[in-house]
């Protein structure tokens, strides 16, 4: 088994990424814990946090949207790699160990992931949020919700909108279908970009009872 991004061999195979790769990924400079965007506040919090609080409690992500994380999550949806999502997942539990050292996070009471659009889910055939996610809780030896939330049919797909559109669209989108009374919950998605649908998603889970939410991604979209 050699590591997919220099294949060289690697001493334990099923990580998939060997560690100087991991070492040399793309990193980011000073982010706030709450949103995972660029601030220069000397407190974890940003200031657009502070201005408008969204429902997430914490979001970690490995790296920005660029390669070759960017490339490895293409190949991962659109050319289904689907033996990939073990060396991902592996790098997403890695950035929430280690932010857990910085900051004593508690392990969640469960895990879940973003629900994919249904007709994106009929072509593609799965659901890469659900790939990351199932190792990720088997690590860290927590209940895994795949079927948690659902996503309304009659909506349009995010990735098509506007950000006004986006915004207004995710209003209603999801659904939680567990009661969550004092329990805390990871959601689990590979890429965050406006965060709109993470919000929507948190909200509902607050709704339903949630303590915290703890999101975790492989790359966040730096606009």
């Amino acid at each position: 088994m050699r590591c997919i991004l220099c294949d060289m061999p690697l001493s334990l195979p099923h990580q998939g990424i060997c560690c100087q790769c991991v070492k040399n990924l793309p990193k980011f400079n000073k982010v706030c814990h709450q949103c995972c965007l660029p601030h220069s506040l000397s407190t974890d919090i940003c200031y657009r946090c502070r201005a408008k609080k969204p429902y997430w409690d914490e979001l970690i992500a490995v790296s920005e949207y660029i390669n070759p994380l960017k490339k490895l999550i293409h190949h991962l949806k659109f050319y289904r790699k689907i033996e990939l999502n073990t060396a991902l997942a592996r790098l997403m539990f890695l950035a929430w160990y280690q932010r857990r050292e910085v900051d004593a996070l508690i392990k969640p009471d469960l895990v879940t992931c973003v629900p994919l659009h249904h007709i994106r889910y009929w072509s593609r055939g799965f659901n890469q949020a659900e790939l990351l996610a199932k190792p990720i809780a088997r690590w860290l030896n927590r209940d895994f919700s795949p079927y948690l939330l659902s996503r309304q049919p009659t909506m349009q797909d995010q990735k098509n909108l506007s950000l006004t559109e986006r915004i207004a669209n995710v209003e209603t989108l999801f659904m939680c279908h567990q009661d969550l009374s004092h329990k805390s919950v990871m959601l689990i998605d590979d890429i965050v970009t406006t965060g709109n649908t993470i919000n929507a998603i948190s909200q509902q889970l607050k709704k339903c009872g949630a303590t915290s939410v703890h999101v975790v991604c492989l790359c966040r979209t730096v606009l």
